[in-house]
């Protein structure tokens, strides 16, 4: 049957496959004809391991759940289509030729394959298998964020992790735009369309130069930095962040002296640690020990910094189980402009 040429190609490409009595052909083109090759079928192979293996046709339909009537005739009807003799058939025995061993090991093979690509398939619709691209800005590195990797790379080994640092407001901005999974971020955010749930909320602390006469006490009041240089992130990048310590200045009585601008914490505590100035860090960072830094509480009412996790509404199945391995706990309420989803 193969190379039967199509009396219509047109029809036939479009209609894909094409039925010849009891076997379907793929038509296909051969030096600028168009042709019908047979298709091979899973279940075909299948029918035919089950008798390699067996070497009998009785026990081999007893395998398979079917007759033996019909078995024999799937595998006249693949022989056929492949214009080989898979099976030497006496009354006494069944063998394979040598065409049907070497049909054999590419079946085991196909079948092997199609099985794994199966699972492959289900393990991604479970979450278990795929490409999971995270946006986080530096606090969260320091704090949430690794224990929460580890917890989800030993549950789920096949997903790739793609890590991006980023700034809060372009963190979220990935979210919308579908470069981010999900994103570890500052709250609140103005943003009301993303699904949003807090991960850690933590004291703000004050990082000084180590010679600055501020480093020798141990809690600062906040009235005490009225005349001191400020590093801060700019307002451009993350307003909410810039105008809460800003206000927060102000209820103290004065307006910070902002000398230098920073995109990260990470340069904030960096540029503190060369005199620069001081900052407001959350409390994690004093995890970054550097020399010329110091870190110091400030007297209450202390600030709080809160981070969280923002991701887009129906999210996909790995996202899904990257929020299920959460490792993260907090019993305050989520005080936020963005809505909190709690269930999933």
């Amino acid at each position: 049957m193969l190379g039967r040429p199509v009396q219509d190609a047109q029809d036939a490409f479009h209609d894909s496959r094409c039925v010849i009595g009891q076997h379907r052909f793929l038509p296909v083109m051969r030096a600028g004809t168009w042709c019908y090759r047979a298709i091979v079928e899973l279940r075909h192979l299948r029918y035919f391991v089950a008798v390699a293996d067996e070497l009998h046709f009785g026990r081999a339909a007893e395998r398979l759940h079917i007759v033996q009537p019909a078995l024999s005739k799937q595998i006249s009807a693949l022989e056929k289509d492949l214009g080989v003799q898979l099976f030497e058939r006496t009354k006494r025995r069944v063998c394979l030729t040598e065409a049907g061993a070497i049909f054999l090991e590419e079946a085991r093979e196909v079948l092997a394959q199609a099985g794994l690509a199966a699972e492959r398939a289900r393990s991604a619709a479970r979450g278990q298998r795929g490409v999971l691209t995270i946006g986080f800005i530096t606090p969260a590195l320091i704090s949430v964020l690794p224990p929460a990797l580890r917890a989800y790379r030993q549950r789920y080994p096949d997903v790739r992790l793609v890590l991006r640092e980023s700034p809060n407001r372009p963190a979220v901005q990935g979210v919308l735009d579908n470069q981010f999974h999900l994103a570890f971020i500052r709250l609140p955010i103005e943003d009301t369309s993303l699904c949003c749930e807090t991960v850690l909320e933590e004291p703000v602390v004050l990082a000084v130069p180590d010679d600055h006469e501020l480093a020798e006490m141990e809690e600062i009041p906040l009235a005490a930095l009225a005349d001191e240089p400020f590093v801060m992130i700019p307002r451009s990048q993350e307003p909410v962040l810039y105008d809460y310590n800003v206000a927060m200045c102000l209820d103290a009585g004065f307006s910070p002296r902002i000398v230098h601008e920073a995109n990260t914490t990470l340069v904030a505590v960096g540029l503190v640690a060369g005199g620069i100035g001081i900052a407001f860090v959350p409390a994690s960072t004093q995890q970054i020990v550097r020399p010329g830094l110091v870190y110091r509480r400030i007297r209450q009412p202390t600030p709080l910094f809160r981070l969280g996790v923002v991701w887009q509404p129906d999210p996909s199945p790995v996202v899904k189980a990257f929020l299920d391995t959460r490792p993260w706990k907090t019993d305050l309420p989520a005080r936020l402009s963005a809505r909190r989803v709690a269930e999933m």
